[in-house]
């Protein structure tokens, strides 16, 4: 079992710095620059034209302005983004990330080491960073033009936008289905534009051409513009109500969209935001499911059984008990973290979402296979040999002569057989760390979420303790009850697994672990009186 938890989190350590070449996420920047700028004339064409058909994932924000326009809203946003994050307000500036600004010609220009460097990278906007795929270009603040695999998106006003690009035409027949943002953003990306469009609401239009700080410039010989062959309008705030079949289907026809936060009115609480608010609920739900551990209960009710019949039975129980559902949570803290360090480490990574989606979808057959098949084969349990060690142990527990002696006992315990509890129910936190990990938080936050998930996680154990300490062992925890909770779990964990793999972005919603908690319940359920028919049948023959 430990060479099988090394070999995961090896090939974890092996996908996160390898940086797969299988990654769909891109390589987003912001640039800004403004015509009559000589440094800048010199970098636009690279940057924005060059570098973006060299490099097919990466992504350009730019804003850019004429020079001594200093009232545009581009000029302007610029001065606010410098002063967030405290950089100079001077062109080109090229952002990679808020600590990887480059300023002035040469350091711009170095910045083509980075993209070589990694596969993937957030867009840093003025209050967060987030991946393209998430972007909401309706959020976008003034009047950027967006670069990418030589093609272009330019913001008009507040809706509209141009997309213009070369080679294939657009389709003659304009269609009735409207663009969501992801179809309308992954037109810069697409091998196939014409039949993108096919079908879609769109405005063909006359190419606008781009101009660099070059053109302040016409006898440098430096490029001064950019011509596109074809070019389409189209509305975006017609693409926010524009829904797939099937998520139409889900929001019951409800008013809002991923672009649009929603909020619930409640008495008393007042008005909150969901988004803000499924989170917690999100965590609270798996972090509950997860304390459900059968490993750990089986451990904790084995050590608290052999304090029975001591002096001060029940103060020990409590202490033995609390010492070991802290260091249960404090381990599970140190694990989870080690997997937050790994998702991070592998940025925008989406191979990782499937892996993780795989192992949780391994986990949950495994611990499905467990409720017919008690520690037969594959088995995340404790394995038999070190059972006996740990009974050993616990053995010479109960004569520990002092409080002290008793309580470093207790931690020797806690800290050889957490690695084991892990086993049972790692699937759990490889998907709540990899959900946590596809929100864009500040670093903070990551932990003060993995923290609530573990206090969470103690709380069943914790209550196992009370009952232990008020009915002194009276209340005991069976191995059915183990199989039981083996199968829960699994099914549970089974279902995110496979959701990771196929539509990550479910996740973000609270329901969906709720619907999979309920849907495991359910189905285990079904399999316990079906599996106690069975068996009764079998004895009456």
């Amino acid at each position: 079992m430990r060479k099988l938890v090394f070999g995961i989190l090896l090939i974890f350590f092996f996908f996160s710095f390898a940086q797969s070449a299988l990654a769909t996420d891109h390589f987003c920047t912001l640039y800004f620059t403004f015509i009559g700028c000589p440094n800048c004339a010199v970098c636009d064409p690279l940057v924005l034209d060059k570098w973006t058909k060299e490099y097919p994932n990466l992504v350009v924000i730019e804003y850019g302005w004429h020079g001594g326009n200093w009232q545009d809203p581009n000029s302007q946003f610029f001065g606010e983004y410098a002063k967030v994050y405290k950089t100079p307000a001077a062109v080109p500036t090229l952002v990679i990330d808020k600590n990887n600004i480059k300023v002035g010609r040469i350091e711009v220009l170095k910045a083509q080491e980075d993209i070589e460097k990694k596969e993937a990278n957030l867009c840093t906007l003025i209050d967060k960073s987030i991946s393209f795929e998430k972007l909401d270009l309706s959020k976008l603040s003034a009047f950027p033009k967006i670069w990418a695999n030589g093609r272009i998106l330019i913001k008009l006003n507040e809706n509209e936008w141009l997309f213009q690009w070369d080679g294939e035409e657009p389709p003659k027949t304009i269609g009735r289905e409207k663009f969501s943002q992801e179809e309308f953003k992954e037109l810069l990306f697409a091998k196939n534009i014409s039949e993108r469009l096919k079908n879609k609401i769109f405005e063909i239009v006359e190419p606008q051409k781009v101009e660099f700080s070059g053109s302040a410039f016409p006898d440098s010989g430096i490029p001064s513009v950019r011509e596109f062959e074809h070019a389409i309008k189209i509305n975006l705030s017609e693409t926010l109500t524009s829904f797939s079949e099937e998520e139409t289907n889900h929001l019951s026809q409800a008013t809002t969209s991923e672009f649009k936060e929603e909020t619930l009115d409640l008495p008393i609480i007042g008005k909150i935001e969901t988004e803000k608010f499924s989170l917690p609920i999100l965590t609270l739900l798996i972090g509950l499911a997860d304390g459900f551990n059968p490993c750990a209960f089986f451990v904790l009710t084995f050590l608290l059984a052999a304090l029975i019949g001591l002096a001060g039975a029940r103060k020990k129980i409590l202490l033995v008990g609390g010492i070991f559902a802290f260091l249960s949570g404090f381990f599970y803290f140190l694990f989870m973290s080690l997997l937050l360090n790994v998702f991070q480490l592998g940025g925008g990574i989406s191979i990782l979402t499937i892996i993780a989606g795989l192992i949780a979808v391994f986990a949950g057959a495994v611990n499905i296979k467990d409720y017919f098949y008690f520690q037969k084969g594959i088995s995340l349990t404790l394995p038999k040999s070190y059972k006996e060690k740990f009974i050993q142990r616990v053995k010479n527990l109960s004569l520990a002569q002092s409080t002290f002696a008793l309580i470093i006992g207790t931690v020797i315990i806690a800290a050889t057989v957490n690695i084991y509890e892990l086993l049972c129910t790692f699937g759990f936190p490889m998907v709540y760390t990899r959900i946590l990990t596809l929100r864009n938080l500040p670093t903070l936050k990551y932990y003060l979420y993995l923290v609530f998930y573990n206090l969470v996680y103690i709380i069943p154990l914790l209550v196992i303790v009370l009952v232990f300490a008020i009915t002194l062992g009276r209340k005991t925890f069976s191995q059915l009850w183990v199989r039981r909770l083996k199968l829960i779990s699994g099914f549970m964990i089974l279902f995110l697994g496979f959701i990771l793999i196929l539509k990550p972005k479910l996740l973000e919603n609270v329901l969906t672990a709720f619907g999979a908690l309920i849907g495991a319940i359910i189905i285990a359920g079904v399999v316990f009186l079906l599996h106690s028919f069975f068996k009764k049948i079998q004895k009456i023959k």
